[in-house]
């Protein structure tokens, strides 16, 4: 399927949906974008499944994002230790309004965890006279 778009934003695309799957495990799109997807995920969980730094590597290149691919095999790979294929379920939602195409949710056979975030750590804002006294004593400095 080409879905009017050329090669270099097919694969975009794909990308992009590929690591929204696997950040959030679930993902609503359109029914041939759906079909597209289903067969490059089962390769990238296979990939993910031998979990070698050669396989993190190419995940990280297929995903574009270091992050997704270590989430891949670090947390979703081993869900499925005894499938072999067929790690997502479609079910058809609704139809869209403007252009009356099929929409589809796109979810993965196992619950995952809930990501972990880390929380920032936020340095205190200086005030304009700590500012302005900064900036002094760099001038008479040089």
């Amino acid at each position: 399927m080409k879905l009017n778009r050329n090669r270099n934003q097919r694969q975009a695309l794909m990308r992009t949906q590929l690591n929204a799957l696997v950040n959030f495990g679930h993902l609503t799109t359109t029914l041939a974008k759906a079909k597209m997807m289903k067969p490059l995920f089962d390769k990238l969980i296979t990939r993910a499944k031998v979990g070698t730094v050669a396989s993190r590597r190419l995940l990280a290149r297929d995903l574009a994002s270091v992050a997704s691919a270590n989430r891949l095999v670090d947390v979703i790979a081993p869900l499925f230790p005894d499938r072999v294929s067929g790690y997502t379920s479609s079910t058809k939602n609704k139809i869209r309004r403007g252009d009356a195409v099929t929409m589809v949710t796109l979810k993965l056979l196992a619950d995952l965890p809930a990501p972990v975030v880390e929380e920032k750590k936020v340095k205190p804002a200086l005030s304009s006279r700590a500012k302005s006294r900064d900036l002094s004593k760099n001038k008479t400095k040089k």
